[in-house]
């Protein structure tokens, strides 16, 4: 597990994006069917308000997709748990955007690599989508990027 305050360094971070890629997937996929199931409970209450009573058997299947969309939504919360587990923080689930606490010249900064990405190629200094994403000099390499403590 890494610790919330370990700052990685651009190789550290590509070392583990196999694994952040894998779980990325899965988080995309889930949070797509999550936010249109929720779209759709939301249509169906709007049009059809639920009754009095929990009796009718309109009523229990919409409980039963609410109780599964819970599940899933418990379900996207332990993936986005797994990211942290590896020092990554995730930023956006629709994008899949995770970003890595890091250190750039002696500056803290994050890392931030998106699904679509072969590596790491940007960092931002600020919040994610508060600060602007800067692509990464390829010339850098290591020798800048250092090591947290």
């Amino acid at each position: 597990m890494v610790a919330d305050e370990t700052l990685l360094t651009v190789d550290e971070v590509n070392q583990r994006l196999p694994l952040v890629r894998s779980i990325v997937g899965d988080i995309v996929s889930l949070h797509a069917d999550i936010s249109f199931r929720r779209q759709r409970l939301l249509s169906l209450r709007e049009r059809h308000p639920a009754p009095k009573s929990n009796d009718s058997v309109y009523e229990q299947e919409v409980l039963q997709m609410e109780s599964e969309l819970a599940d899933d939504e418990v379900r996207l919360g332990s993936y986005a748990q797994e990211l942290l587990d590896i020092g990554g923080f995730l930023t956006d689930p629709a994008e899949g955007r995770v970003d890595f606490p890091g250190d750039l010249g002696g500056e803290r900064v994050f890392f931030c690599w998106q699904s679509a990405e072969p590596e790491v190629l940007g960092w931002h200094s600020g919040a994610c989508g508060e600060s602007e994403r800067i692509l990464l000099d390829h010339e850098l390499g290591s020798m800048t990027i250092s090591e947290g403590k």
